[in-house]
């Protein structure tokens, strides 16, 4: 189970700098202007500036819906913060519990 938590916690650091990058690719393209805060929504940034994760926005439909239609018009800059604090909230508390799990000897 520990090694499970752990897992976790990586996986979210790893998932953090990616959120980070796309923030500040994203910010960078509303600074230089070419879209407004508003108007650069996860469907924009993903179909116009990072085409190879386009199976990511068809996937999330197919699976939500018009849920997922709705999360991928949300600006990138209002959901990547969000997806960045949950993702830091989880790894965190994964590391926690891990941290108080005593560690097993391979010997045993």
């Amino acid at each position: 189970m520990r090694t499970f938590l752990l897992s976790i916690f990586w996986l979210t650091n790893v998932g953090n700098v990616i959120q980070l990058l796309i923030m500040g690719s994203a910010g960078w393209i509303v600074y230089s202007g070419a879209y407004s805060f508003s108007d650069l929504s996860v469907n924009v940034f993903i179909t116009q500036y990072v085409p190879w994760i386009l199976w990511l926005k068809t996937l999330i439909v197919s699976l939500l819906g018009e849920f997922g239609q709705w999360l991928i018009e949300i600006p990138i800059l209002v959901i990547a913060p969000f997806k960045f604090i949950t993702g830091t909230v989880i790894g965190l508390w994964a590391y926690s519990v891990a941290k108080k799990m005593p560690v097993k000897s391979a010997s045993s």
